[in-house]
C-alpha cells in the first residue's frame, strides 16, 4: 500500500468518534478523495488500537496522531519503522496530556500550576488558539463531563468486571436511599451464576432451564426489561454447584460472546440473536473440561478473541472475532478459572493470567508464551482476576495470599514477588483498586490494603456477609459488595476502620443464592438470583 488508491476494497481503522483528528478528519479526507464509498470502515474503541490492528495484519491501515508512532517506538509496542505514513488530513489542533494512573497530591498540584502557567505566556497562546490556556474545573464539573461523555465507563458494562476487568465506576453514589427503585423485573429460571453485560439498549443474562438441560443465554431490553431473544443448547452434564454458564458475556461492536460451562461458545449478533458461529472446546480444540467447567470469559484484542480451552496443543487460542476462524494456537496447561487480561508491563504488550499450573504472559500477536512463574504453595483454584496496578500486577489466592510482583526491561515478571500480604488469602474473588486501598473479601473476612504503605492491613471485617463469594465495584471512594446471600452494601472506601453506609436487600426476605456479577449503568444497577433479573435504580422516584 503505497497511497489512498491502494486502500479500495480494504479496511481501515478510524480512531475514536470523539477524537476529531483521527475520525472526522480523516472521513473529510476519504470523502474529498472520493473514496468513503470504496473503503471499510471500522471505529477503534482507542486512538492506539488501531496501530495493533495494522501490526497484527488485521486490518490493511489506520488513522493516528502524528506523534503516536514514535511515542510507541520509544515504548517499544512497536519496530521503529513498523508503520508508513501514506497520507495526512487538514491539520486539527488538540491538546494531549499523558499522567500515570496514581499520582500523590503534591504532583497533581505541581501539574495543575504547571498548565496553569501556560495562560501566562503569550507565545504558547497563540500556538494553542487560546484566549486564557488552561482553566481548573471544579471536581463536580468534571464529574458532570463525565456522566455526559459516550465513552465513559458510566454508559456500559460489556464485559467482566466491567469494560476493563478492573471492577471500577466512577458513578457510584456516595450514599443509598433505604431502598433502592425497581424500575423493572424479568423472569429467569437457572442458578445465578455468571455475571451479567449491559449497554444502553440490551442486557444479557446466562441463564439454565429449571431442569439444568439446556444453556439459555437472554437478552431483555435494557429500558423495559421485554425479553427480545434467547439462544438455547442441549447442555445436559452434570457438573459441581451445578452446570449453568460460568463466564460473563462479552460485548462488542454489535456482537456478543457467550460460553457455557460444557464449552460450548456462540458469537451472536447482539440486537438479534442470529448465531454468526460457535466453536466447541472440547470438539474443536480436544481440550478436557475442567472439573468445575470453563468459566473464563473470552478476550477481546482488536480483532481477535481469545479463549482458554486448556487443550495440550490449544492452551489459549486467538480466534478471528468475527468469523470464529482460528489465528494462532498455542501449546501449555489445562485452562484456570481467572479471567485473562491485556496489560502493557515495561512497554510490552502481553496477555497475563493463570492456567491450571501458574502465572504467565502471552504474546497476543502470536500466542508465544512470554513468562511463567509457578507459585511456592501448590494447589491454587486460580479463580479471582489479577489486577494490574501500572506496571506491577498484584494477584490474590487462597495458598500464596496476595503478592505484587514487577516486571523487567524485557517485559517478563520478576518470579519473587516485591510484596507479599498473607491476611488476604481468597479462594474465588477479585480485588479491586479504589485509589490507594485494595480491597477483597476471603474465607469471611473483607480486607482493606494500603498501597502507599506496601500493601499493609488497613482492617479487616469478620462478617457473615462475606462468607462466600462477593463481587466487589469501586469508585468515587466506595466500594459496593454484592454477596452471595442477597446484600448489598456501600462501603465507604476512604476510612481506616470498616464503614458500612447502607445495607440492602433486593430480593427481600427470600432465600437467595447469587454470585452473578452486577452490571451497573449510570444510576442503574442490574442484579439477578434463580428467580429474577432486577433492574434498581439508587435515583428518587420521580
Amino acid at each position: 500500500i503505497r497511497n489512498l488508491n491502494d486502500l479500495k476494497g480494504r479496511k481501515l481503522i478510524l480512531g475514536p468518534k470523539a477524537d476529531a483528528e483521527t475520525n472526522a478528519a480523516a472521513v473529510e479526507s476519504l470523502s474529498d478523495a472520493k473514496l468513503e464509498q470504496h473503503i471499510t470502515m471500522e471505529t477503534a474503541g482507542s486512538i492506539e488500537s488501531g496501530v495493533y490492528a495494522v501490526s497484527d495484519g488485521d486490518v490493511a491501515a489506520t488513522i493516528i496522531t502524528d506523534y503516536l508512532p514514535p511515542l510507541l517506538e520509544g515504548c517499544g509496542k512497536i519496530a521503529k519503522g513498523e508503520l508508513r505514513v501514506i497520507a495526512k488530513t487538514k491539520p486539527v489542533p488538540f491538546v494531549e496530556v499523558f499522567a500515570v494512573g496514581h499520582i500523590t497530591d503534591e504532583e497533581e498540584q505541581r501539574l495543575r500550576n504547571a498548565l496553569e502557567q501556560v495562560g501566562r505566556n503569550a507565545d504558547l497562546l497563540k500556538f494553542l488558539e487560546s484566549k486564557t490556556g488552561f482553566v481548573s474545573v471544579a471536581a463536580e464539573e468534571i464529574a458532570k463531563e463525565t456522566e455526559r461523555s459516550p465513552q465513559s465507563k458510566l454508559s456500559d458494562w460489556t464485559d467482566w468486571r466491567g469494560t476493563g476487568r478492573d471492577g471500577q465506576f466512577a458513578g457510584l453514589p456516595q450514599s443509598f436511599p433505604q431502598e433502592l427503585n425497581t424500575l423493572w423485573t424479568a423472569k429467569v429460571t437457572g442458578p445465578a451464576l455468571a455475571g451479567i453485560a449491559a449497554t444502553e439498549e440490551f442486557v444479557v443474562v446466562p441463564d439454565k432451564d429449571v431442569g439444568l438441560m439446556r444453556d439459555i443465554f437472554r437478552c431483555f431490553n435494557a429500558k423495559t426489561g421485554a425479553e427480545l431473544w434467547t439462544l438455547e443448547y442441549p447442555a445436559e452434564t452434570k457438573l459441581e454447584y451445578t452446570n449453568a454458564p460460568r463466564a460473563n458475556p462479552v460485548i462488542h461492536e454489535g456482537l456478543v460472546y457467550l460460553l457455557g460451562a460444557l464449552g460450548d461458545l456462540h458469537c451472536v449478533e447482539l440486537a438479534t440473536g442470529k448465531v454468526i458461529w460457535r466453536k466447541h472446546f472440547r470438539k474443536d480444540f480436544g481440550a478436557e473440561r475442567p472439573h468445575w467447567g470453563w468459566s473464563s470469559p473470552p478476550l477481546v484484542v482488536e480483532e481477535k478473541l481469545i479463549i482458554n480451552p486448556g487443550a495440550k496443543d490449544a492452551s489459549l487460542v486467538a480466534l478471528d472475532r468475527k468469523t470464529g476462524k482460528t489465528l494462532w494456537q498455542t501449546p501449555g496447561h489445562a485452562a484456570a478459572y481467572s479471567a485473562l487480561l491485556l496489560g502493557t508491563f515495561s512497554g510490552v504488550r502481553q496477555i497475563v493470567g493463570y492456567d491450571v499450573a501458574e502465572l504467565g504472559g502471552w504474546d497476543p500477536k502470536t500466542g508465544k508464551r512470554l513468562w511463567e512463574v509457578i507459585p511456592p504453595r501448590r494447589s491454587d483454584f486460580n479463580v479471582g482476576t489479577p489486577l494490574v496496578l501500572g506496571n506491577t500486577l498484584l494477584v490474590a489466592t487462597e495458598n500464596n495470599a496476595t503478592r505484587v510482583y514487577s516486571f523487567d526491561k524485557t517485559g517478563k515478571l520478576n518470579p519473587q514477588p516485591t510484596v507479599v500480604n498473607e491476611d488476604l488469602a481468597p479462594d474465588t474473588c477479585s480485588p479491586v483498586l479504589s485509589g490507594d486501598r485494595v480491597f477483597c473479601s476471603g474465607y469471611g473476612e473483607l480486607f482493606c490494603l494500603d498501597r502507599k504503605q506496601n500493601f499493609k492491613t488497613v482492617w479487616g471485617e469478620l462478617n457473615d456477609f462475606f462468607y462466600d463469594h462477593t463481587n466487589i465495584i469501586a469508585g468515587n471512594n466506595r466500594i459496593l459488595v454484592w454477596t452471595t446471600g442477597g446484600d448489598l452494601l456501600l462501603i465507604a472506601a476512604d476510612k481506616d476502620t470498616y464503614t458500612q453506609l447502607a445495607h440492602i436487600r433486593p430480593f427481600g426476605k427470600r432465600k437467595v443464592e447469587s454470585t452473578s456479577h452486577p452490571a451497573l449503568m449510570k444510576d442503574r444497577i442490574y442484579l439477578r438470583d434463580s428467580q429474577e433479573l432486577k433492574c434498581l435504580s439508587w435515583k428518587a422516584k420521580p
